[in-house]
């Protein structure tokens, strides 16, 4: 296994790891944040409708995050050439 190999896996690693991150974290942060300080402070609405707009904000991000996720699993897939020089 040489050392060039090693480079791109550990970039695909590096891009899937941080998508994976973005995708779990970012949904859970949104519906929090979106719940208490929007639609419980600035609109002061109640509990019930405070969580459902608050799950909708949480699916809208999640879909963002997985849409930037295909995308760039889509077309960042092509091999990157390398020039030699000999």
């Amino acid at each position: 296994m040489s050392s060039t190999n090693e480079i791109p896996e550990f970039q695909v690693f590096k891009t899937v790891f941080f998508h994976c991150i973005i995708i779990i974290v970012m949904p859970v942060i949104s519906f929090f944040i979106s719940k208490v300080f929007l639609f419980d402070g600035l609109f002061n609405m109640d509990t019930v409708p405070s969580n459902v707009y608050a799950a909708v904000v949480s699916i809208v991000v999640l879909h963002i995050a997985l849409g930037s996720f295909i995308y760039r699993a889509y077309f960042d897939s092509q091999p990157k050439t390398q020039s030699k020089i000999d």
